[in-house]
Parts: structure tokens; sequence; C-alpha cells
């Protein structure tokens, strides 16, 4: 994690030459800029050696990391030193008495300390110097040798341009890839005549070779075309292992042949596939460079010949098969998981009854990977077949594969190896959440911004890079999609349990986070070194832990604790961490604002749930960036005025927030005071008055929602030039008047509109903006019997949602939205039809409706028969159950599709689980020995009860889905 390191320290140094301090003199000044070069320099090594594993490499990247985080200690402990004796000496104290001492670096002056780090730096950078001067040397020693080899007895048959894998022999499995074998064969063997690329594309150990392999050896395949070839390529792609590999296959390699140059054993080829019909597999590429290296040895005779690929790599499927559509692996259902599992385990025979319900648990757990499915079946098979152990393997699968199997191992981590190095960090950082755990991609930016491994890239601000590369992560199909938003991005996503786990055992190695769960667990001494803690809801704490020290936390940046727990989760671990940046624990229900957290200066990242005001002094968190503050009970919270005079926010999303007073009272353009310039959310502000001087102290804001709870309508000109995204929820009935004014923004794209009960010919006031391209309307945000769009309207609306009107006749027609894709109607009870010229709509892709109108539900079946017979197959209609609204993710509480309302669970969940499971099996045991259990489980449960208790840990109330509601 050297790079990540590096950039990180980068980012401070930056900080610190941009907010010049009057306690560091020019010179020093002038010493960080000369730091900022040389780690320039190393970044730029590290990325062009990224893909070296050299043991010279590797050792130099060790050195970098760790001299970067001491530098990076060193430097923020001065600067954090600094930011606490200034707050006091302006009177800034907090209320607490008992702060935490924030660590000092040494007595060592300041200029002395800078000195050493640059003189370490230096010391590093002659060694990377003399590497890149051997590197150099390797490389032209290895060039001379392909030379020495194409002019000498040639290479053996036995040499190193053989493929990576064995070239199949014989058919695997085909559970699960029944269908999937269906489509591949009938593309091969069918369409045009002219050469078709077909990508197969998935991540590592989802069956991707074992499908291209069975197509490969299929019968009819083989009969239908002349010659085949197969080639496995390695990350480190040879052109000449490619031509020997392929060639092997139709012609008999002499030893003169070997000799021969690339460009001669090209030709050959060529000529060799030339007027026959070819079937070439090449599986596993890694890059698109590779794929237009190799594309002009195929030629297109127009006979039908085809190329199968298979690749990790989306963009690489979709570079290499520009005209045709690649072949998505998915993951294998429960029942074809089961499938796969019990063949594994017991081939023909049958399974026991006694072992089929924790089997398909296993099976389930693999989550559809067939690698994983294979490899624990595997295990198993040599185990034995006794329950506990099987029950032990379900509990632990993923570290049991992990640890068990070295196979699976080597796939996936072929997927890091592979990886750019900037993208390293953030793949690895997805082990800080727990597995199955589904992540909203805004909260992931934002804490990939805060934590500082992002390197910044031409004029793109970092949440635009950040989202780049996610969607790199996501390309190469290491993180899976979860749910996408309305205006087509994604949603949320989430890490396949095997990818985890190897994403938590490097960055562990790595020093780059450290996870506490109910099976993994760290020590003092382990934790002195880590950069980052996750603690997880199923964590155990023991009172030796409380021995670990404030000096033993001093390098921690990032606190994230995952989940709802109702036990008391101990101060120390993230309080004790002074040069913390990222405070992640909205889980954690505080009955008011930590005074400790004040003394956390470095505080980039907040977010926590809290029943109490923010204090003033949260001025003295300077480098604030984000500040989330949740409260189940929906009251709200007066900011501050204190907290616009901290111009590094970014993000505040508060439940419910009200502003004071000041901000709405002008200032003089000499006074900048409460300007808060790279302000980009807002959300959700109480009664916001749009007048002239709000907006000039939020002049960039890009997203903002807005609670009002008021009958007093001002009309406003609203000159928010960035604003993209609008909520507004009402109270109580608004007027047209004012709702044009609110939602005037010339560069809305998404609105979302809840309650007000405007009537149906006011929708012109969003028909006229000319960039929406969502529109959410809920519960009756407009109300009548009729509505009648205006031509040329909703120019560029692409999804509209309308949940709960009365609305009976919509008279609307494809030139009322040209563009639209997606249309939602839930709870339109009184609604006749859904217009059948909607159908008519070009763009249109799918209506979703649930079953509150009968009539709708058969116009909608109308549209899609019409749709399908006009040859739209992609066209889609589906239905869902009638259901209340609930904010998803909010709470802890989520709604299933068949509408029950679930909550997370618990750590006291858990132990009555395990107390129930325990007592079965001793009463079946040893039914004297039952009531000693109840005591001991009943023991433990008093001391979890008795811990909540001394938190003051508020619970939610399962009713409050609404942000209106109050405690």
């Amino acid at each position: 994690m050297a790079h990540a390191a590096v950039v990180s320290l980068m980012h401070t140094l930056e900080q610190i030459l941009q907010n010049p301090n009057p306690h560091l003199n020019p010179y020093e000044q002038q010493e960080i800029d000369c730091l900022s070069k040389k780690l320039s320099f190393l970044q730029d090594f590290l990325e062009e050696y990224s893909q070296n594993s050299s043991e010279h490499v590797i050792s130099v990247e060790i050195k970098i990391r760790d001299a970067a985080y001491q530098a990076e200690d060193g430097i923020e402990s001065r600067m954090c030193n600094l930011a606490i004796s200034q707050s006091g000496s302006h009177g800034q104290e907090s209320s607490s008495q008992h702060l935490l001492p924030v660590r000092r670096i040494s007595d060592t002056d300041p200029h002395t300390e800078l000195q050493k780090i640059i003189k370490e730096f230096d010391s590093i950078k002659e060694e990377v110097v003399k590497i890149v001067d051997l590197q150099k040397k390797i490389t032209e020693i290895d060039t001379l040798m392909e030379g020495v080899m194409k002019i000498t007895e040639g290479i053996e048959q036995s040499g190193h341009f053989l493929p990576s894998r064995p070239e199949p022999s014989g058919q695997s499995t085909t559970v699960g890839f029944e269908e999937d074998l269906k489509l591949v064969k009938d593309r091969l063997c069918n369409g045009s005549s002219g050469l078709r690329i077909i990508p197969i594309v998935g991540m590592g150990g989802i069956g991707k070779t074992t499908l291209a392999r069975n197509v490969y050896d299929d019968p009819f395949v083989a009969y239908h075309f002349h010659i085949r070839a197969w080639a496995t390529l390695s990350p480190q792609y040879h052109k000449r292992d490619l031509l020997l590999s392929l060639l092997d296959h139709f012609v008999l390699l002499t030893a003169e042949t070997r000799k021969e140059s690339d460009e001669k054993l090209a030709d050959r080829l060529y000529k060799s596939l030339k007027g026959r019909k070819y079937l070439i597999v090449i599986d596993d590429i890694w890059s698109t460079a590779v794929w237009d290296n190799m594309k002009l040895l195929f030629p297109n005779d127009n006979i039908g010949s085809r190329i199968i690929m298979t690749t990790r790599m989306t963009d690489v499927a979709g570079h290499a098969g520009l005209s045709t559509k690649h072949h998505q692996m998915h993951f294998l259902n429960e029942e074809q998981s089961w499938n796969l599992f019990r063949e594994k385990v017991f081939g023909q025979e049958n399974c026991p009854p006694e072992l089929e319900d924790i089997g398909r648990k296993i099976a389930k757990n693999c989550q559809g990977l067939p690698l994983s499915i294979v490899v624990i079946a595997g295990l198993l098979s040599n185990v034995g077949k006794a329950r506990d152990e099987w029950e032990h393997v379900a509990e632990n699968l993923s570290s049991f594969i992990a640890e068990k199997d070295g196979q699976c191992s080597e796939v996936l981590n072929l997927s890091f190896k592979h990886l750019p190095t900037h993208l390293k960090a953030c793949f690895l950082y997805m082990g800080v959440f727990p597995e199955n755990y589904e992540i909203l991609i805004s909260r992931l930016i934002r804490l990939w911004v805060a934590e500082g491994f992002l390197k910044p890239k031409n004029l793109k601000d970092l949440d635009e890079v950040a989202e780049e590369y996610l969607m790199e992560l996501i390309s190469r199909n290491l993180l899976l999609v979860r749910r996408k938003a309305s205006n087509g991005k994604i949603k949320s996503c989430s890490i396949h349990a095997l990818l985890r786990e190897l994403c938590v055992r490097i960055a562990r190695k790595e020093k780059f986070l450290c996870v506490k769960s109910r099976y993994l667990h760290f020590d003092s001494e382990e934790a002195t070194f880590m950069r980052r803690l996750s603690i997880h809801d199923d964590a155990s704490y023991s009172p030796s832990e409380e021995d670990m020290t404030v000096q033993s936390m001093s390098h921690v940046r990032s606190f994230i604790y995952s989940g709802w727990d109702e036990t008391q989760l101990h101060s120390y671990y993230y309080f004790g961490c002074p040069l913390l940046r990222v405070l992640d624990m909205v889980g954690l229900e505080l009955t008011k604002f930590p005074d400790e957290i004040l003394q956390l200066v470095n505080l980039r990242y907040i977010a926590i749930t809290c029943l109490d005001k923010i204090p003033p002094s949260i001025t003295l968190l300077r480098n604030l960036q984000t500040l989330i503050v949740e409260d189940p009970c929906g009251i709200a919270i007066e900011l501050p005025e204190e907290i616009f005079n901290m111009p590094q926010l970014r993000h505040i999303i508060i439940s419910r927030a009200s502003l004071p007073p000041v901000f709405s009272i002008p200032f003089p353009d000499s006074d900048k005071h409460f300007v808060l310039e790279n302000l980009e959310t807002l959300s959700m502000v109480q009664d916001l008055g749009m007048t002239e001087h709000i907006l000039e102290k939020m002049p960039n804001v890009k997203k903002l929602g807005i609670h009002y709870n008021t009958t007093i309508w001002h009309v406003y000109d609203v000159h928010l030039q960035k604003l993209e995204t609008l909520k507004i929820v009402f109270d109580s009935p608004t007027n047209s008047t004012f709702l044009r004014s609110i939602t005037s923004a010339p560069r809305l794209k998404k609105i979302t509109l809840e309650g007000g009960r405007t009537g149906w010919e006011d929708m012109t006031i969003f028909g006229s903006l000319p960039n929406l391209e969502v529109l959410k309307l809920h519960d009756f945000a407009f109300i009548g019997p009729v509505w009648v769009p205006v031509d040329r309207e909703f120019p560029k609306l692409k999804f509209l949602h309308i949940w709960e009107t009365d609305l009976e006749h919509w008279r609307a027609d494809k030139t009322h939205f040209p563009r639209l894709e997606h249309l939602i109607l839930w709870k339109c009870s009184k609604l006749v039809e859904i217009p059948l010229s909607i159908g008519e709509i070009e763009t249109l892709q799918i209506i979703e409706t649930d079953y509150s109108s009968p009539s709708v539900v058969k116009s909608a079946k109308d549209i899609l028969d019409d749709k399908q017979s006009q040859g739209d197959e992609g066209f889609q209609v589906l239905f869902h159950p009638t259901k209340a609204r609930l904010n998803p993710l909010k709470f802890g509480l989520w709604q299933d599709d068949s509408g029950v309302i679930h909550r997370p669970k618990r750590k006291l969940d858990m132990l009555r689980t395990q107390a129930s499971r325990a007592a079965v099996r001793i009463v079946k045991a040893s039914p004297e020995n039952f009531m000693q259990l109840v005591q001991q489980m009943t023991g433990k449960i008093d001391e979890n009860i008795a811990q909540t208790q001394e938190a003051h840990v508020v619970q939610p109330s399962p009713q409050a889905h609404r942000s209106s509601k109050t405690c």
C-alpha cells in the first residue's frame, strides 16, 4: 500500500502549503515543497512498477510505505497540536473537563524533524534509482536472450510458451450452466457468416473457462468447425507465446519453425486459418491492448468463423466485441448451488438426510460462485460426514476456503495483483464492511475522499475520481451492482464474500486496515501499526482490551463501525485515536454529541446518530468535509451559526436541521464570513427561505433537501446555478407560485416532491425545466382527477415515479415524454388506465406498477403485448405487491419484495439463537445439564442488557420510517 501512503502524505503536505500557518517559517515551507517533489518521483515509480513482483521492488515498496506513514504521523501530530493550542488561546474550549490528551511528537525541533524525514526519503530515492537502472539492464538482457534463442537450437517443446493452464481434455460439469451452454452454442453455430467475437465475462471463479471448455469440447461444435484451437494467456502477455500455442494445434512445430521471427509465425498462423471455418478460444485476456495486438492474426473470410474470449474485464469484452453483445456470467441460484455441491461431494450417491439442511446452507453461503462450491465440496469430501464439522465449516466458510485451498486463493489473488496501483487501496477498503453488506455508493465515495488515498486527476474533483475508480472495479467484476438509482447510476454495491476475505487478509498484512468481528480479532501490538479499524456489531469485548492504551491507537486514521448495536461500544476505540480522519458509527445511537470528538481536530468525516444539538465548538474541526447526523426521532436540530465558518465542509446531511437566524442576514462584500464555497450537499433543512442572502452563503450547492412545515409561503427568485438534485417535503399544501420559484434553478436534473397537493395543471412548472431527467411525485404531491400534459414539455425526462395520488385520467402520449425510459405507478388506485400511446415512446424500457388498480394492471399488460408484437423483446412490465413506503437503509430497516419489514440481527439475537441451538443439543444428549446451560446463557444476556443500559442507547421506533415523525 505504498502508493496509497504516498498519495495520502502528499495530500497532507498540499493542505499545509495551501493554508499557510504562521508557526511555519518560510524555510520550513520550502522544505515541505522539496519533500513533495521527492514524493512525486516515488509515486511515478510505484505506478510504473506496480506489476513488478521482484524482491527488490517489493522491499523498497515496504520502505516507502513505512516512511510515508511515519512522516505523516509526525507532520499531522504537529499540526494537531498547533490547532489545539490555537483554539485554546482563542477561547474555543470544549465544555468537557476530561478530554483525552493529543499525542505529541518528540521534543525534537520541528525543523530537525522535517530534515530527518527528507533525509529518509533521499535514501529511499537513491535505492529506487538503483532498482530502475537494474530493471533496465534486466530488460536489455531479456531482449538479447530472445534474439539468441531465435538463432540457436530453438525452444524445447516444454518451453515457457505453453499455456498457463492445460488444454481442455474432456468435459467438466455443466451444473448451473445449461442455459449458458445453449446460448453460446447458438451464437457459435448460427447467425451471420462474418467473423464474430463472443466474449464471456465474469469475476474470477464464476465459471468462464468451464463454460468455454464445455462449448469447445461439444461434439456438435467440433463437427461444425473445420479446425479448433485453444490458448490460455497469463497477465504477462507475449505475442510469441500465443502464436506458438495456437500453431501447435494446426502444424507440426519443428525446431526450425520455432526459430522463426514473430512476423513469420504470425503469417504462418494467418495462412493456416485462411479459408477454413475455425473456432479459437482465447482464455483470460486482461487488457484491450492485448486484443489489439492479436486481432489481425485472424482472417475474416465470411464463412462463419468464431472467436471465444474469456475475461474478467467488461471493458475488454466491449472493446473486442464491438458489434456483438458479450455473454455475462451470473451466479448460481440456491438450487443450482445445491445441485453442484451435492454432485461434487456425493457423486451419484444420495445426500444423507441429516446433512441436507446444513449442506444446503453451505451451498447457499458460497453465494453462487462455482469455484467456491467446488472447492468447499472437495474439502468436505475429505473431512468426513460428521454434522458438527459441517456446521463449523458453514459458520466460517470464507476463511475456511482461504486457509485450506491454495488454488482458490490463487485465482482470486490474480485479480488483485493485476489491479493498477491506484485501484488497490479502493479495493482493499471494501474489507471494512461486513459480509453481504449493501454499500451505498454516495457513502463509499465520501469515505474514499476523506481517507486521502485518491490521486487527483486533471481538473476533476475527487468525487469524480472516486466515481471513475468505482466503475473500474465494477468493470473488472470485483464489485457487484446491487441497486441502480432513478437516473441510471449505480446506487449501491456489494462484494462477494471470498473477495472480501481476500481484502481483509491482504489489508491486514499491508497494515492498511484491521477488522474486529466475531471471527476476526486483533491485539494492542497489532493495532499500533494499523491505519484503519473496522468494528462489526458481532464483535465481542473482553476486559483485557481495556488495557489498550491511547498510545497504541495513535496511528489509526479511520474508525468505522458497521451495524446496529444494543451493547456498549467502548469509547476508547475511537476517542483514543488523536489523528483520526474518519469516524463512521451511525449505527450506534448517542444521547448527546460527544465532547471528545471536538478534540479530534484532524477529522474529515463524521457520521453519527445523535439526539442532541451540535455544539458551536464544532469549528475546532477545521478540516471537516462531511458531517452526517442521523436522528431517528425526526426532531429538528438547529445548526450553530459557527458551522458556516468551516470552509472545508462539502456535505452536511442531517435528518432534519434548522438554520440559525444569522443565515438570513446580509453581509458586506468585504466580509466573507459564513460563506461555504465548497458546500455541495445540504439536507434536510427545515423551512429554508430562498432569499438572496441565503443563496450567497452556499453558491455552489449541487444537492439540496428541504422540509417545509409552514403554511406561509414567500416567493423567492432562486439562482443556485449548480443545483442539480432537489428534494422537498411539504407537511401542508403549498401554492404553484411558490413551487415555481423554489424549483427554478436552471441545471436541475432530479426533483423529488413529497406532499404539497398542487393541481395537475401546474405540472408545467416541471415540464418547462430544460434539463430535468428524474421526477418523483410522492404522497399526493399533485392532486386532481385529470392530468393533461402540454406538448413539447419534459424534453429530457427519463424517469417518472408517481406514488400515491387521486389521479383518474392521464391524457398523455409519446409527444409529451419523448425520452421517457422508466415509468413507476404505485398506489394510484383511482387511475383508470395507463394511456396506451405511452407504449409508443421509443425509448421506454420498463413500466412498474402495483395491484392497487386492476385497470392499470390490464393496460400495462396491453402495452406489453403491443410492444412484443412489434418485436421489442427487451421491454419489461413488472408488477409488485402494494406496500407502504419505506426509506431504504434508514434506521437499519429494510423491506423485502413481499412488503415485510425487517431489522438487522443484533448481538442479543445471536446470543438467543446460540442458546436455543445449544439447548436442543444438550437436551438431546443430557437432559440433566439443560438447566445449567440456561443459567449460563441467561447470565450472558443479562450482562449485555446491563451494558446497554449503562450506554444510554436509544432505540429507533419501528414506525419512524418518515423523517417528519417525532419522538
